[in-house]
């Protein structure tokens, strides 16, 4: 399961990255307590379109 973390966490990533986890983590842990977000083809859609508006 790919996720888009939302802030930085330790052994795992940092905010923004994306990042494999298994499903169960990412479904009972980081999605509830918004950590982290599923990481759909429309969300890494979003997510290319805000690193590049920040980029720029």
């Amino acid at each position: 399961m790919e996720v888009i973390l939302k802030e930085d966490v330790t052994n795992l990533g940092h905010k923004n990255d994306i990042v494999t986890v298994r499903p169960g983590y990412g479904r009972n842990y980081l999605i509830p307590r918004g950590i982290a977000i599923l990481a759909t083809e429309s969300a890494k859609k979003v997510f290319c379109r805000k690193q590049k508006a920040a980029g720029a």
